[in-house]
């Protein structure tokens, strides 16, 4: 059956740094014909605003977790419990975003980055639901640890968000269950390189994000990114794997069911 909208599969609506509210931000999507947003907490204070945002809307649902730029403020033992008992909420669909920065050298250290890495993932597989996997800079590192999690759990999925177009990862992908989601940063001129990632993508692994507030596509580059501009997003990557809209719209919500199976 055709689906007649976009999914954002990542963006900020619950806490956005200019002040709009998460209904502007729904209303505007849903005039764009996006109709269906996952939210994406940073940390378990804001992962908690996330899920009491899309507990209030049928169609938006969270992911909850802790970035990996805050690192340093987790706690295993004051943390863990906490975030595996918010992720058993019903419109929590994955656990993240997490992962791996090693981008900026002030970010918390690799120790400290990979016990909370590890942690999220443990939950994932324990509430059943995906890992939504922010890797900057840490490629090599972030796999190695997916790898070891592999050997230990059966049902570890995820989702690799806001792709900076790594081979080491595009490679790896293609055996497991684990997608690939582009932001508004492909339509820039200088994104090459993930122009080149999308066309090794394999499309059946394929998804679409604002990463809003941030990143906002062509034509709206350099305006505060928001859930509507998924369009522009989808449009430029129909465009450019020679896809009808209608098509890519039916992809993409294909292989968004199949990553949030039995989830959503």
């Amino acid at each position: 059956m055709e689906t007649d909208f976009w999914t954002d599969s990542h963006a900020h609506i619950h806490s956005d740094e200019h002040g709009r509210t998460a209904e502007e931000l729904i209303t505007s999507a849903k005039e764009k014909g996006v109709g269906r947003i996952i939210t994406i907490g940073i940390d378990y204070d804001d992962s908690v605003k996330a899920v009491e945002t899309a507990s209030k809307y049928d169609n938006i649902y969270t992911a909850v977790g802790m970035h990996p730029e805050y690192a340093d403020k987790y706690s295993h033992n004051n943390d863990y419990e906490r975030f595996y008992q918010l992720a058993q909420n019903k419109k929590v669909v994955a656990v993240g975003e997490t992962g791996l920065d090693f981008y900026y050298e002030e970010n918390p250290a690799e120790d400290m980055q990979n016990i909370l890495f590890k942690d999220m993932i443990d939950i994932s597989c324990r509430v059943d639901k995906p890992l939504v996997i922010h890797s900057r800079s840490a490629a090599e590192k972030c796999i190695k640890i997916l790898d070891d999690a592999l050997k230990k759990y059966n049902n570890l999925k995820g989702i690799f968000h806001c792709f900076d177009g790594s081979e080491i990862v595009l490679d790896w992908i293609r055996d497991k269950n684990f997608y690939i989601s582009y932001a508004g940063n492909i339509t820039f001129k200088s994104a090459e390189n993930l122009r080149q990632a999308l066309l090794k993508t394999p499309v059946e692994r394929l998804l679409i994000e604002t990463d809003s507030p941030y990143l906002a596509p062509v034509p709206v580059r350099g305006k505060q990114n928001m859930p509507a501009n998924v369009v522009y997003t989808g449009e430029y990557v129909a465009e450019f794997l020679n896809m009808k809209y209608t098509d890519l719209k039916l992809q993409l919500e294909e292989n968004f069911n199949k990553i949030m199976k039995g989830v959503i």
